[in-house]
């Protein structure tokens, strides 16, 4: 399939409508219409903004650019060389069309002095007529000449002139562009919020900053974890021992966000080199975090998230059940061979 048909393919999978992807880009819809239909000639000769148009196109519906770059580029070169072929097909065809004095002037030469005769007599009977021919010619050598002139002018501009409007295209471009990948980001943060998996945090205070993560969603489960950075701290994600988010080399200094992707029972840590109240949350629920650092002589601390496993029961206890069932009085139930005879003073 052709890039074109490519992009109106996954348009109608989408159940999008032109409408709306002229909304999501903030293109024309016949713009629109004109790439899905490879119709180029709607953007006139100014193919400078082709490319541009189809790669926005192309990121809002989530086909990949680099796939059809090379194609939309060599698609473009052969529209604008047919235009230049055709122009330069007119141009021929004009002067071909120009009456040919030269030669009229070889033919006269070969004249008999009786065509001479008859001529001078036609031109002194015709001599209106005759005018006509010269005024024609000089007519046409003025429209060829002055299309000459525009095309020259047009394509001699100056290399300031052409630098200011190279410069502006660019900036027009990359604004675009930008526009393109804002509303792409808000795109994928949608996505990323319809995808993100519900979740149930639970912990017991006999096990500290061990948090237990369950879902009524099967697995996989999408989490986003997201760490606050009040001052500048190593961060490290791992999933038992394996690094997967963070460096343990460089720290951190902007808030900390990362996607975790959750497809069996499993434990990751958090590991923050130097704790100040950082807040963390698990798809925007709260985690809460007991100062009891890891490492006396820093402020490392260490959470860990437990996916899949239940939170084990509290372990609660009566202070006085322990000694239940155990018997501190003495009654005449009691052995009294244990105790010594009376002994009365002076017997």
């Amino acid at each position: 399939m052709t890039y074109y048909q490519i992009l109106k393919q996954r348009r109608i999978d989408l159940k999008l409508s032109v409408q709306d992807v002229s909304v999501q880009t903030r293109l024309a819809p016949e713009y629109i219409v004109a790439i899905e239909e490879n119709d180029l000639d709607v953007f006139s000769d100014d193919y400078s903004f082709v490319r541009y148009f189809v790669h926005a196109y192309a990121n809002a519906i989530g086909v990949n650019w680099e796939a059809i770059s090379t194609e939309v580029d060599q698609t473009i070169k052969y529209h604008a060389h047919k235009k230049n072929m055709a122009l330069t097909q007119a141009q021929r065809e004009i002067v071909k069309n120009m009456p040919n004095v030269q030669a009229s002037k070889r033919v006269r030469k070969k004249r008999s002095r009786f065509q001479s005769s008859i001529s001078r007599m036609s031109r002194s009977l015709h001599w209106s007529k005759r005018r006509l021919s010269p005024l024609f010619v000089g007519l046409m050598v003025i429209v060829i000449a002055g299309f000459v002139l525009t095309n020259f002018i047009s394509s001699t501009l100056s290399a300031k002139e052409e630098k200011a409007r190279e410069e502006a295209r660019q900036a027009e471009l990359q604004k675009k562009e930008q526009e393109t990948q804002k509303l792409s980001q808000q795109r994928k943060e949608t996505q990323l919020e319809e995808s993100k998996t519900a979740l149930t945090l639970s912990s017991v205070s006999s096990i500290p900053n061990t948090v237990y993560i369950n879902s009524d969603q099967p697995m996989p489960w999408t989490v986003q974890l997201n760490v606050s950075v009040p001052s500048e701290t190593k961060i490290e994600v791992y999933k038992g021992d394996e690094l997967v988010s963070g460096d343990k080399d460089q720290t951190q200094t902007a808030d900390f966000s990362t996607i975790l992707t959750i497809d069996t029972v499993q434990d990751y840590r958090l590991v923050i080199s130097d704790y100040k109240n950082n807040s963390i949350s698990l798809n925007g629920q709260s985690v809460t975090v007991q100062t009891q650092q890891t490492d006396e002589s820093t402020n490392s601390i260490e959470v860990v998230f437990a996916f899949g496993e239940s939170a084990p029961e509290e372990e609660t206890m009566d202070n006085t059940s322990q000694w239940q069932g155990m018997d501190y009085y003495y009654d005449e139930g009691n052995d009294s061979s244990y105790y010594a005879e009376d002994y009365g003073y002076g017997e």
